[in-house]
């Protein structure tokens, strides 16, 4: 398992924790809500060894800082997006969202004006409307969630994430997902981060769409519960550079539920647009 989180640096908005692995064309993989990077360490696995393969909790997300008053919108997550790119010292890296990460990878491109050599969305937070009927009451009574027990907090994420996923998550990589959002800094970041949830940014977004002059891969899962692969199709008639690949047996979380065949549609879509694709 070559997943770890070993770097860390002081971002606009708090203290990210990083990691990487491989060697290669530079890939950063950006995770949505309410996961962290941990939600690509078997896509790690089988990308690394053709790759150098970058990732990141998000602000207020997984090992990174949490705190009170934290902004966690999805421009701030373009915005560290960028500054993470430029720690790390990446020239047209190829970028890699899922849900809100998605937003981030088009933002950081498209408003941050991140230079990169192609874009890739899965199952992505990318056209308003969005957000799940569950989230969306959430938002509109942060503060009475916030303040819930903490057995209640746990059993209430542990039945959200089980309608993102098309087959039930591994006991261990359920609680792996949760214990970020628990105890006395988790449990409030969880609710923050819902009642940040930032629609005027993606209503930004979707002008600049038919102007992405980049290659661009679109991602979903037959099964999405959350973002309806609707979305995706309509995402890709905007784009006129865009490739779609729907992938059957995946919800929301396609990298959970199929891994293998993820990793595979986007290793295939990666070497066709690297100097490894071009000698074969």
């Amino acid at each position: 398992m070559q997943y770890r989180l070993d770097g860390q640096f002081q971002s606009s908005a708090g203290k990210i924790a990083y990691g990487g692995a491989g060697e290669g064309d530079d890939v950063v993989l950006v995770h949505g809500t309410p996961t962290s990077s941990l939600i690509w360490r078997e896509v790690v696995d089988r990308l690394a060894p053709s790759y150098r393969v970058h990732w990141l909790d998000l602000p207020g997300y997984g090992a990174s800082e949490k705190f009170a008053g934290q902004d966690v919108r999805l421009r701030v997550f373009a915005r560290v997006l960028h500054e993470f790119i430029e720690h790390v010292g990446l020239a047209r890296p190829h970028l890699v969202g899922h849900d809100f990460g998605a937003a981030a990878v088009l933002g950081a491109h498209l408003i941050e004006k991140v230079p990169v050599a192609s874009l890739a969305v899965a199952d992505g937070v990318v056209l308003n409307p969005w957000g799940t009927p569950f989230s969306l009451h959430v938002k509109e009574h942060e503060s009475v969630f916030a303040n819930v027990p903490d057995y209640i907090h746990r059993a209430v994420l542990s039945a959200h994430l089980a309608t993102a996923v098309a087959r039930p998550l591994p006991n261990d990589l359920e609680e792996e997902l949760i214990s970020p959002w628990t105890g006395e800094d988790g449990q409030p970041a969880y609710y923050r981060q819902v009642a940040l949830y930032d629609h005027a940014y993606t209503a930004e977004l979707e002008t600049f769409y038919p102007d992405i002059d980049v290659p661009m891969l679109i991602l979903w899962g037959e099964q999405d519960g959350w973002v309806d692969i609707e979305v995706g199709r309509r995402l890709n008639t905007l784009i006129p550079q865009s490739r779609m690949e729907t992938l059957p047996d995946a919800g929301h979380f396609s990298m959970l539920d199929s891994p293998g065949l993820f990793a595979r549609v986007l290793d295939n879509w990666l070497s066709s647009r690297t100097d490894r694709g071009k000698g074969q």
